[in-house]
């Protein structure tokens, strides 16, 4: 019963395939391929590949994708509006530095080490480019030295073990004879 079915699905494919077969093999898709002498390969007719930033579609998603460096400026005086989660969230020292507490110290306190507790007690410098960004998103009344009363972070202001931005000037202590 098995070879019959074989031979039978057999004798089917080739009856399907014979038409096609002689369909290819006709003489003139062979002369037309023939004919052709390498004129297809002529780099005028080779259309150049768009980029993918010349594509229209991909130009407005990413005009669309949000991002936290944007700058507002106000309708009235054209003035630089400040972005209030920045104001939030950092604090800005006198010399131009940044400073953040680290992410996550109110959450699942009851699973952290005291060790890690106190890490998270801590503040954070930002690096050059991101001092940089934040104080193009805040305006100049943020940037400007801000004095408060009780200050606790008073002693950070000044950076006079630095030289560059040292401002009084280092004590001499003449050599002992």
């Amino acid at each position: 019963m098995l070879k019959i079915l074989f031979a039978a699905s057999r004798l089917l494919s080739r009856q399907l395939t014979a038409p096609l077969i002689q369909n290819v093999l006709q003489k003139p898709v062979v002369n037309q391929v023939i004919v052709r002498n390498f004129t297809h390969l002529n780099p005028q007719n080779y259309i150049t590949p768009r980029s993918l930033l010349s594509d229209p579609k991909v130009v407005e998603i990413g005009s669309n994708i949000i991002k936290r460096s944007l700058i507002k400026f106000s309708y009235t005086k054209g003035k630089r509006k400040s972005v209030k989660a920045v104001r939030l969230r950092f604090y800005r020292l006198h010399w131009g530095a940044w400073i953040r507490t680290k992410c996550g110290r109110h959450k699942k306190l009851w699973k952290k080490s005291s060790a890690r507790k106190r890490r998270l007690r801590q503040h954070v410098f930002c690096n050059a480019t991101q001092s940089n960004l934040l104080d193009k998103m805040v305006g100049k009344y943020w940037t400007k030295p801000r004095y408060y009363v009780d200050d606790p972070y008073e002693p950070y202001h000044s950076r006079e073990e630095f030289p560059f931005t040292a401002v009084k000037p280092k004590p001499f202590f003449p050599p002992e004879k």
